[in-house]
């Protein structure tokens, strides 16, 4: 027990060392921009003014005079004085402050070097979260945190070079491909996390099942109901927006289903595992019994994902003076559907994992182990 809180310790020590060395690299990082980079030295207040739009939306607008001095290139060193213009509302600007490194656009103007802030400058920022969700997976799954986060990075990659594959192949029937990358990653995630056995093969074909038969009752409804969507909703659509929407509904519903049928075959895996004599029928009313338990919550968890996807656009909706109707048929009714698919892949992976995780065990013998 002693060892162990030691070892503890000298993990959060070095973590924190690291965190502390990305900090105060990422401060002073500017000599590798291309980009010019100020620091804010000074800010004072300026004038503010209210504004209303013709929906009786009130908003504020605030002006700031800044003194900040250039940090890296040709000018470094030098102090400039400019402007900012910030609003309540926030949508296409920001306040700054003392302190702050910002992205600069220099110019000459009268002999006068002028700046105008283009960006915040947010690597800090990312990078110590980024360091936060490494430190917080290695301090609670160990080595297991670190193959879940390798599972992440490499779809990420993965999911990034489908995309680039697209653009440049520029495909008519472009749906089958993301199909393939949904393959890809549900086979990567698995042989990482679980590794290559009895368990994994057992999650993938629940998965995969579960995923087809949801997806195909899905269109099918879809088909039958006369397929009215607004498909053309979809944000900077640059291909067919009906593929864009199936291929990004399968993305989403293979995420459902991978976490449903994951625990439950893990569970039923688990259960044979501690208990060897268990029969078949039992392992079956298992798989179940887990199913249910996590039914609620996963598709609670769908559908706050899906408020949280929906709300900046469906406020604004709103705030300009939509319908309920309106604003819900271009702003939320493709999210509800890809909810609703994938509420049924959760409903169907239940039966469909809990049978093959208790066939596997169809003759009595012990589970291997991991």
């Amino acid at each position: 027990m002693l060892a162990k809180n030691k070892k503890s310790l000298i993990i959060v020590i070095i973590l924190s060392l690291i965190g502390a060395a990305i900090y105060l690299f990422t401060i002073n990082d500017s000599f590798m921009y291309q980009r010019d980079i100020g620091k804010i030295t000074q800010v004072s207040e300026g004038s503010s003014q209210r504004t209303e739009d013709e929906f009786k939306n009130v908003d504020h607008q605030h002006e700031q005079k800044i003194t900040m001095v250039i940090i890296n290139g040709k000018q470094k060193g030098k102090k400039i004085h400019t402007h900012n213009s910030w609003s309540d509302s926030g949508a296409f600007d920001q306040k700054f402050h003392s302190g702050q490194q910002v992205f600069v656009d220099l110019q000459k103007q009268d002999g006068r070097m002028t700046a105008e802030i283009s960006d915040y400058k947010r690597d800090t920022y990312l990078l110590m979260l980024g360091w936060l969700v490494i430190s917080l997976l290695i301090l609670t799954m160990e080595f297991k945190g670190l193959k879940t986060l390798f599972s992440v990075v490499l779809n990420f990659v993965v999911f990034l070079l489908f995309i680039e594959l697209d653009v440049k192949l520029n495909l008519t029937n472009f749906f089958w491909l993301f199909v393939l990358s949904a393959f890809i990653f549900t086979a990567l995630s698995l042989l990482i996390v679980i590794g290559w056995n009895k368990q994994c093969a057992v999650t993938f074909a629940s998965i995969v099942i579960g995923t087809a038969a949801a997806l195909m009752i899905g269109v099918l409804v879809l088909n039958y109901t006369g397929n009215d969507l607004h498909y053309e909703a979809l944000d900077f659509a640059t291909q067919s927006p009906k593929q864009l929407f199936l291929s990004a509904t399968v993305i989403g519903l293979l995420g459902a289903v991978m976490d449903a049928a994951t625990d439950i075959v893990s569970t039923v895996f688990e259960i044979k595992r501690s208990h060897p004599q268990i029969d078949q029928k039992q392992l079956f009313g298992s798989g179940i019994e887990v199913g249910r338990a996590i039914l609620g919550p996963l598709i609670n968890v769908l559908l706050l994902i899906f408020f949280a996807e929906t709300f900046a656009m469906g406020v604004l909706f709103f705030r300009t003076g939509n319908s309920i109707g309106y604003t819900f048929e271009w702003t939320m009714s493709l999210g509800i559907v890809q909810s609703l698919i994938s509420g049924i892949g959760i409903t169907l992976v239940i039966p469909a994992a809990s049978a093959f995780a208790a066939w596997t065990f169809r003759k009595e013998g012990q589970v291997e182990n991991n």
